[in-house]
């Protein structure tokens, strides 16, 4: 038991600690006209892509959240705070940006993925899918998951 006087130290010494844990810097996102801004912990994320018209963060807690921002704003924002992002190309020939923290496994791509697929990435936390398929080559997706930055 903490006594009461050393119950305001404790969690003020435990603060850094609990917010590191939930994530650090959070960046804020605005998911449509008219709609509040959304704050999203930036070391979270896993993927930022297009999607329906849409800019698509997918993070580590399986959540998905569209925004009408640009795909580039939102990307930047992201890597400032340090996360370490690849950008690569998606199927559609959009550009798409994976976290290199947060990839698992690298595979030549399989046949259940669309026409023009060459390598699949698995990786932690997407919501709809387990991997990501990309245009690059395996060999390509790992040269740039070793020139990644490393982070701040």
């Amino acid at each position: 038991m903490i006594p009461r006087g050393g119950r305001r130290a404790f969690l003020l010494a435990a603060l850094p600690v609990l917010t590191a844990q939930a994530g650090g810097d959070f960046i804020e996102i605005s998911p449509g006209l008219g709609t509040r801004p959304v704050l999203i912990a930036a070391s979270q994320v896993v993927r930022i892509g297009r999607a329906e018209g849409y800019t698509v963060v997918d993070t580590t807690a399986w959540v998905q959240q569209r925004t009408v921002e640009p795909l580039e704003a939102i990307a930047q924002r992201v890597a400032a705070t340090g996360q370490r992002l690849i950008p690569l190309t998606d199927l559609n020939g959009q550009r798409i940006y994976i976290a290199a923290d947060r990839v698992v496994l690298v595979r030549e791509s399989q046949e259940r993925h669309a026409a023009g697929a060459r390598a699949a990435i698995v990786m932690v936390g997407l919501r709809f899918n387990t991997d990501v398929a990309v245009r690059e080559t395996p060999e390509d997706v790992m040269a740039a998951l070793r020139g990644a930055a490393p982070p701040r």
